[in-house]
C-alpha cells in the first residue's frame, strides 16, 4: 500500500499509519474523480483492489459538459453515483448553452426506470474566489443557475468552495434551495460549517486534515459533529501528507477515517458507520 514512512511529528498523523488489512469493513467514497484519464490504464484493476478492502461504492462528480457522456458510461452497471454539473475551475472550458444541457441531462436521466441511472445530485459546481477576479461574475451565475436547476429537480448538490462559504450560503438562503448535500474539501470556519449543516448539507472532509499546517482545519474538524461529515479523497488530486505516488486513490479513506476517530477519540468504524449514514441520507438516489 503506498504510504509515506516518513511522516511528521503529529501524534493523529502517525495514528493513521496504523495498519489496515482486509475486512469486512464497509466504506464509501464520497467524492472522486475515478473517470479521469489517469485511472484508464488500470481502473477494472483498482476497483477490485478498493472492493477487496471494503468499498461499497463511489461517488463521481461531473466537471464539463463534455465529459458527461463518459462519466454516464463508467458508472452503468457499477455502485458508482454521479452527479452533473459545471466545476468554477473550468469556467474557460462552459460553453453557452451548458446550462440547457445540464437541465435536459437532468430530465432525461430522472426519466429512466431507476435501476438505469446512477444521477444522484447536481455538481460539483460552487464558487472558487481564489480563482482570478475576472471570473467571478460569470461563477455567481453559474452557481446560481444550477442550484436553480437542482431545485427545479429536487436533487441535492455537491459544492466546491474555496474562500465564498458565507456567499454561497447567503445564495442557498435567497434561492430557497433546501435539498442539501455536500460541501466538497471543506476548509472553512468552525462556525461556517455549522450554518452549512444546518442548511441541511453534509460537509467531506479528506487529505488537507493530513497536513502539518492543518491545525485550524483538524481543530475544526473536532468540534463539528460527526453526523454532519462525510469521507472524500478527491482522487487523484489532493495527495494526503501520508500518500506516496503521483495520484490520489479511495483507499486512503481508510487512513482519513483514522485521523478523524483520533480526532474524536472514538473508534474507527464509528467514523466509517456515520460517514456512511450520513452520504446515504444526503444522496438518497445513491444504490450501492
Amino acid at each position: 500500500m503506498p504510504l509515506s514512512t516518513d511522516l511528521h511529528n503529529s501524534t493523529i498523523l502517525h495514528d493513521s499509519t496504523m495498519s489496515i488489512g482486509k475486512s469486512d469493513r464497509c466504506w464509501f467514497d464520497s467524492h472522486c474523480h475515478f473517470d479521469f484519464d489517469v485511472f484508464d490504464k488500470n481502473r477494472d484493476e483498482q476497483w477490485l483492489l478498493l472492493k477487496e478492502y471494503g468499498c461499497a461504492g463511489l461517488i463521481i462528480p461531473g466537471v464539463t459538459a463534455k465529459q458527461w457522456p463518459r462519466l454516464i458510461s463508467l458508472c452503468a452497471d457499477k455502485p458508482w453515483g454521479y452527479s452533473l454539473g459545471l466545476h468554477p475551475y473550468f469556467i474557460e472550458q462552459h460553453q453557452e448553452g451548458d446550462l440547457n444541457k445540464l437541465d435536459n441531462a437532468c430530465a432525461e436521466q430522472l426519466e429512466l426506470p431507476a435501476e438505469e441511472s446512477n444521477l444522484v445530485a447536481v455538481g460539483e459546481f460552487g464558487l472558487d474566489f481564489m480563482l482570478a477576479s475576472s471570473g467571478h461574475t460569470q461563477q455567481v451565475e453559474l452557481c446560481r443557475q444550477q442550484l436553480l436547476i437542482a431545485k427545479k429537480y429536487n436533487l441535492p448538490v455537491i459544492l466546491h468552495i474555496r474562500k465564498a462559504y458565507d456567499e454561497v450560503a447567503a445564495m442557498i438562503r435567497s434561492i430557497g434551495f433546501t435539498e442539501g448535500g455536500i460541501v466538497h474539501a471543506f476548509s472553512g470556519s468552525y462556525q461556517q460549517g455549522k450554518v452549512f449543516i444546518g442548511l441541511g448539507f453534509k460537509l467531506g472532509i479528506g487529505g488537507a486534515m493530513s497536513h502539518s499546517r492543518a491545525n485550524k482545519l483538524r481543530a475544526t474538524i473536532t468540534r463539528l459533529p460527526l453526523d454532519g461529515l462525510v469521507l472524500e479523497t478527491d482522487a487523484p488530486d489532493m495527495l494526503p501528507a501520508f500518500w506516496q505516488g503521483p495520484h490520489n486513490s479511495p483507499l486512503s479513506i481508510l487512513f482519513l477515517a483514522q485521523i478523524v476517530a483520533s480526532l474524536h477519540r472514538c473508534d474507527l468504524n464509528q467514523v466509517l458507520l456515520s460517514s456512511n449514514r450520513n452520504l446515504l441520507g444526503i444522496l438518497p438516489k445513491f444504490k450501492h
